[in-house]
C-alpha cells in the first residue's frame, strides 16, 4: 500500500488551547489534530504544522500534514475528521500532496495580524480576539515604525530571549503595514519566520512609538549593535492570527 502525504488547511480559536505544540497535561491543538487523524486512519500519525503558535494566539490559516498508509481519499479526509475535533478546531480542506513537502521547511512566508480596537471601551465577548488601545495614535509614526522593521535586522529586543544566547535572532521583515478599518487598527507583519512573541513586542513597541512614549530615535536604537534594552510592551495573545502561510512551491499532487 502506497503512503500519501496529506495536507490539511485548518482555522482555530486559540483561546482555549495552551498552544499548538504537545504539551503534557495540557490542552493543545496538535493533540487534539493527532487524535482525530488516529480515530480516523488507525494509525499514530505524527502531525507537522507550519509554524507553533503560542496559547490564546489564533488562526486564520494553519496548514499541517501528515503521512498515511490508509487509502482514504486525500479529498475526503476533512470530511471523516470533523466528527472527533472539537468545535474550536475547523478543517477546511484536504488534499494530497508530494512525499518531499513538509508544512514548516517549505514555507515560504507567513502573514501574522494583530488586532488592536481602538474603542473607548471593549465589549468583554471581544477580549479574547483584540487588543484595545485608547490613546490617540499618530498613525504617521506609525508608518515610519514600520519601514524601520522592514528587511533583514537583528531582532534580539524584540523577542524572549529564554535564557537561550545561542539562538540566531537574525530575522527578515519582507512587509509590514497596518489598516484601519471600523474604529479597529490592523497591523500585519510578512516573514519566513519569526522569534518567541517578536510580533508581539514588534506591535507593542509600534504602539509606544505612535502613542510618543518613545521618539523614533528610540525605536531605531532598538537594533543598535549595543542595545541592551528590549522593547516593549509584550500585547497580549489574543489579538494575534496567524493569518495566511505561502509555499516555496505550489502545493499539488506532483508525486503522481
Amino acid at each position: 500500500m502506497s503512503i500519501q502525504n496529506i495536507l490539511l488547511s485548518i482555522q482555530y480559536d486559540g483561546t482555549n488551547f495552551s498552544g499548538f505544540q504537545i504539551q503534557e497535561n495540557k490542552r493543545t491543538i496538535q493533540e487534539c489534530l493527532e487524535i482525530a487523524v488516529r480515530n480516523v486512519t488507525g494509525e499514530k500519525n505524527r502531525i507537522i504544522a507550519a509554524g507553533r503558535t503560542d496559547s490564546g494566539v489564533h488562526a486564520n490559516l494553519m496548514y499541517v500534514n501528515f503521512l498515511t498508509a490508509t487509502d482514504i481519499q486525500a479529498d475526503k479526509f476533512h470530511f471523516h475528521l470533523k466528527k472527533f475535533l472539537p468545535d474550536d478546531i475547523l478543517v477546511l480542506s484536504s488534499r494530497k500532496v508530494d512525499k518531499n513537502f513538509h508544512a514548516r521547511f517549505s514555507v515560504k512566508t507567513k502573514t501574522y495580524k494583530y488586532v488592536i480596537s481602538l474603542e473607548k471601551v471593549l465589549h468583554p465577548i471581544y477580549r479574547n480576539y483584540m487588543e484595545n488601545i485608547t490613546y490617540k495614535l499618530n498613525f504617521s509614526l506609525l508608518e515610519k515604525g514600520l519601514l524601520i522593521l522592514k528587511g533583514e535586522h537583528d531582532f534580539k529586543a524584540f523577542c524572549i530571549n529564554e535564557k537561550n544566547d545561542t539562538i540566531n535572532t537574525v530575522r527578515t521583515i519582507k512587509d509590514c503595514y497596518f489598516r484601519v478599518e471600523n474604529n479597529k487598527l490592523y497591523l500585519f507583519f510578512i516573514g519566513e519566520s519569526f522569534l518567541h512573541n517578536q510580533v508581539r513586542i514588534m506591535a507593542g513597541s509600534l504602539i509606544e512609538l505612535s502613542r510618543g512614549k518613545i521618539s523614533l530615535e528610540d525605536f531605531k536604537n532598538y537594533f543598535n549593535e549595543e542595545n541592551t534594552k528590549r522593547a516593549n510592551p509584550t500585547l497580549k495573545a489574543g489579538g494575534l492570527y496567524l493569518d495566511n502561510i505561502d509555499y516555496k512551491f505550489l502545493i499539488g499532487d506532483s508525486d503522481e
